[in-house]
Parts: structure tokens; sequence; C-alpha cells
């Protein structure tokens, strides 16, 4: 399985820690496979930034987002997403590696479900499939 997470979920587990984190931790276990990409990268570190994280403690996270995840880099779309532009990058990057869950908290993202054959399911949704699967 793919699984590519959006943003809020690194944002969730450096906030909030413990369901995020079991969540990434039991994909890794289950060598599900996860992808980001570069724009989700740097979104994450503007974000912590934005939300008073250090420049030091955001870079850390995406230093550690970096390992555990395979780079994707999406070809240049003119698709726009309607309901919020900057969704667009999130979507074509979980397109371009064929993922089966883009797993967000994004209630723009979540009302596109699904998304040309990518699944869009909230983390607590992700959350009880990892448990579905013994994870």
């Amino acid at each position: 399985m793919k699984v590519f997470f959006d943003t809020n979920v690194y944002i969730a587990e450096a906030l909030l820690g413990r369901a995020a984190e079991r969540m990434v931790a039991a994909t890794l276990a289950s060598r599900w496979r996860i992808y980001t990409s570069p724009y989700a990268l740097d979104e994450l570190e503007r974000v912590m930034k934005r939300l008073g994280f250090s420049s030091r403690l955001a870079k850390l996270t995406q230093d550690r987002v970096r390992r555990r995840s395979v780079l994707v880099t999406p070809p240049p779309s003119r698709h726009a997403v309607r309901s919020d532009p900057q969704d667009g990058p999130i979507l074509q990057a979980a397109v371009a590696c064929s993922a089966d869950y883009l797993v967000t908290n994004d209630q723009h993202l979540l009302a596109l479900h699904p998304y040309e054959g990518v699944q869009i399911i909230s983390m607590d949704h992700y959350l009880k499939l990892m448990e579905e699967h013994g994870y």
C-alpha cells in the first residue's frame, strides 16, 4: 500500500504527538510506503514556523519526514482545485505516486473523496484502518 500524508498529519504529530505518531509508526511497521513531496515539505516548514515552532525544530521535522518517506515530484499541472488552490499540489503528488490513501484532516480535501483513484480519508479513519490490519 502507498500512503501520502498531508502536511496537517505531521503538524498534528508535532503538536499532539501520540495519535499521529502512532499512525506513522504503524504505517512503517506494516511496510506500507509513505510518500511526500517537495511542496509538502516546504509547507510543513512554513506552517510550523507560523505556529511558533523554532526554525531548527521545523527543519528537524522536515528531515525526519524526508528520511521515512519516498520523495515524489509530480509533473506540473494546470488543473486547479476550486475549493482550495493550495490543495492542488498535495492532490497532484498523491496521484503521481499512485497513493492508495491520502490521509488528511483538511475538510476541503476530504470533500473530494475519492480523487482520481486515491482514497482521501481522515486521520481517525486511517487509524481504524491500521488497527483493522493489526497495527
